[in-house]
């Protein structure tokens, strides 16, 4: 399966597995115990590689973060917006890389349609270049 560089060494590497499903409740998860990520099948490639980052996202911060995703608000909250952070760090990686730009000269707008996102997250990416590019890219 290919999805891209970074993703499948990360994938193989850590010996992930990725599982195609129809008629999910939801775009993904991931299963910590199986050590697999479930994506819904009807996802178009794009929309594959946005969850896929996204669930990655929680595969490496979900535990650190104490509490029950499934019980509590807070933790699950937490491991969201942790989760999507990772997800735009990645794809913040890839648009600096395949386009040229200087991550101080980023319109958080046109990067976010370019990737299909909500512009809800423009304070997130605006965040998250603040950081500086040591944080953008992490695996």
């Amino acid at each position: 399966m290919v999805f891209n560089h970074r993703i499948d060494t990360f994938l193989k590497e850590n010996n992930i597995k990725v599982v195609f499903l129809d008629d999910l409740n939801g775009k993904g998860l991931y299963i910590p115990k199986e050590r697999t990520i479930i994506l819904k099948s009807e996802l178009s490639k794009e929309e594959q590689i946005l969850v896929l980052l996204h669930e990655i996202g929680h595969l490496i911060n979900d535990e650190n973060v104490p509490g029950s995703y499934n019980k509590h608000y807070a933790p699950r909250s937490k491991m969201e917006n942790k989760a999507n952070d990772f997800m735009l760090r990645e794809l913040l990686c890839s648009y600096l890389l395949t386009t040229g730009t200087e991550p101080t000269d980023i319109n958080c707008v046109v990067f976010l349609e370019c990737e299909k996102l909500p512009l809800s997250l423009e304070n997130d990416v605006k965040r998250i270049l603040s950081e500086g590019t040591a944080k953008i890219g992490i695996y």
